[in-house]
Parts: C-alpha cells; structure tokens; sequence
C-alpha cells in the first residue's frame, strides 16, 4: 500500500521512495479511491453504477487481462495534456478527436473515436468489442 509522504513522493510497500508527477494515472487512481469511498456509500445511483461495474469485471475481466496498457501511455498518445475528470462510474480523458473512458471501479478503458463513432483497438482502428477493451496496469506493473 502507498503511503503519502510529500507531494510527489510516495513510498512503496518495500520501503522504496518512488517519485512520479500527478499524472494521468495518478489522477484516475485518486478519483478511483474518492469515488468507491465517498460517493458510493452514500448515493443510491452511484451504488448501482458500482454494482453493474463489478459485474462486468466479473464477467469480462480475464478477457481483459490479455491486453494490457499504461494510462499515462494511452492518454500521452490519444489525448495528450488532457486532465481528465470524473464522469459518473468513468474517468474521462478527451481532445477533440479522442475520448478515453477509464472505468473506475473494474480498471479497464476503451478508446473513442469521435470522427468514426466507434471504440477503437490501439493503433487507432476500430474493432470488435473483445479488440476495444484493455485493462488498465496498476502503478506497480507499469
């Protein structure tokens, strides 16, 4: 678990100090933790929003596990300088081409092309449902 020690700095379970910026990951893990903490608990809406995100991790999760990505890596490549923000069960990074749906309870993302209207694989061309859909890595495995 990270503990908080200074701005930018966190130590890792290991006792290593790891340095990184607020980030795009940063972020969307940090919006993660307000959301499942704050907002659900107290919100029959976002409760329900939860509970149909479990159930697709549940569900789809493996299949997910097969493609695997970095978010600062999506985000730098299809949204760049994008902030992002929270958009019900989502963390939503976007340009005017691009939109990056984060879910921020099961941990996966797909990648939206606004011009094709259509989820994207990560060369940027669209493809099957199974093709658009990637888990997100977590601090540790990027």
């Amino acid at each position: 678990m990270l503990a908080h020690l200074q701005d930018g700095m966190r130590q890792g379970a290991a006792g290593k100090d790891i340095w990184h910026m607020s980030d795009s990951k940063q972020r969307y893990s940090d919006s993660s933790r307000s959301y499942i903490g704050n907002d659900v608990p107290g919100s029959m809406v976002d409760q329900g929003r939860y509970d149909r995100s479990k159930d697709r991790e549940t569900r789809w999760n493996e299949s997910w596990k097969r493609q695997p990505v970095d978010l600062n890596d999506i985000v730098s490549r299809f949204t760049p300088g994008a902030q992002g923000r929270r958009r019900g069960v989502k963390y939503v990074f976007e340009n005017a081409r691009w939109r990056i749906d984060a879910d921020m309870v099961a941990g996966y993302l797909r990648i939206y092309d606004k011009r094709t209207k259509k989820n994207v694989k990560l060369n940027g061309l669209p493809g099957s449902n199974k093709e658009t859909h990637f888990k997100i890595l977590k601090r540790r495995e990027m």
